[in-house]
């Protein structure tokens, strides 16, 4: 098709005008995208320096494209609150324990089922990338909650803290009042004979403190965390369940990201998970040893109370089966597949007093 002569002149000084329009425009990509990152614990603890790293590592890989906004100072945000928070869009990254997962994602419990994910190796294999239990409770986290997993990391190790009983079995907790963070420990509690009451890291120690409450289930790294022991002098390392957290993404800012910048917060994450693992060992260990400077007692639970605490607890497994949803078949398939692992077969010596 021939342009006559005037619509050529016409056109001549408008074509400058549009390319440069299109090179002064920057590419989506180059857009800067904040996010702005909650956890609930110190910014200075273990979790909290790993986060940090990775902000650090993604804002470098991405020439400050991708930016971030540590919100710890007040702790806007609780445990639960985060949940929310990331779920609304409030923020776009937060940092919590798996458990506050759990009662808007019934297959996310199962890493809180009593005994069932008994040593780390199992852990860690069982949260790697590549692991269908991951990828199967990791989609209903997105479908339930609007949240992408970014990473999972182990926090510490599940204690019951007293200052006035030794807790080493389901007897010495009978008709007592024991603190319980979630429903599955809530449970636990109850179908071993004492009576379960509602607590919050941050509120055990005035619980405790207060005598509102006899014992609590926490994590050994909320010892330090909440300074419990202030009103704690007994810790029993009952064990469980693993303590993880989860970083989770809001979907929305997620997708807003460009797939460059995807795939670099996923590598990123997969590094953090793994320097976690790396350090676990002596990260908790540490936590168990300035628990002991501060002169609190700790326990390990013989094969007898392990023993006890299992069959007081076994049909809670048989509920949750129940209640598990669709995935759940799916998830207690890889499970038996990936206990069959040579990774995963059989407890290290340390833990032997947990096989199943």
């Amino acid at each position: 098709m021939r342009l006559a002569s005037g619509a050529v002149g016409r056109l001549v000084p408008v074509l400058p005008v549009a390319v440069l329009c299109l090179i002064g425009a920057p590419p989506a990509s180059s857009q800067t995208a904040k996010l702005r990152v909650s956890l609930p614990i110190s910014i200075d603890s273990a979790i909290g320096q790993n986060i940090r790293e990775f902000a650090r590592q993604v804002e470098a890989r991405t020439g400050g494209v991708v930016k971030f906004e540590l919100q710890v100072k007040d702790r806007l945000y609780d445990e639960l609150g985060v949940v929310s928070g990331v779920e609304t869009g409030a923020i776009e990254i937060g940092a919590t324990p798996l458990n506050q997962f759990a009662q808007y994602v019934p297959l996310a419990g199962a890493f809180l089922q009593p005994f069932l994910f008994n040593f780390d190796a199992l852990v860690q294999a069982a949260t790697s990338r590549e692991s269908e239990i991951r990828a199967l409770i990791e989609r209903e986290i997105l479908r339930g909650t609007n949240a992408r997993v970014l990473w999972w990391q182990p926090y510490g190790s599940s204690v019951i803290l007293s200052r006035s009983i030794l807790a080493t079995n389901p007897a010495a907790i009978a008709a007592r009042v024991v603190g319980a963070p979630d429903d599955q420990v809530r449970d636990l509690i109850w179908v071993c004979g004492a009576t379960p009451v509602p607590v919050s890291p941050v509120s055990i120690n005035a619980q405790l403190q207060s005598g509102a409450i006899d014992a609590a289930a926490a994590d050994i790294s909320n010892v330090a965390e909440r300074e419990l022991w202030r009103v704690a002098n007994t810790i029993i390392n009952l064990r469980y369940a693993p303590s993880l957290f989860t970083v989770v993404i809001n979907e929305k800012a997620w997708q807003a990201l460009a797939p460059a910048q995807q795939e670099i917060l996923s590598e990123v994450a997969e590094d953090a998970q793994a320097v976690m693992w790396a350090r676990f060992a002596t990260i908790r260990a540490e936590a168990f040893a300035a628990a002991v400077q501060k002169g609190v007692r700790i326990v390990e639970p013989s094969a007898d109370d392990i023993t006890q605490w299992r069959a007081c607890s076994a049909a809670l497994l048989e509920a949750y089966v129940m209640r598990a949803g669709p995935a759940g078949p799916k998830l207690f398939a890889a499970y038996g597949k990936l206990r069959t692992e040579r990774c995963c077969r059989d407890a290290p010596g340390g833990e032997e007093h947990l096989r199943r």
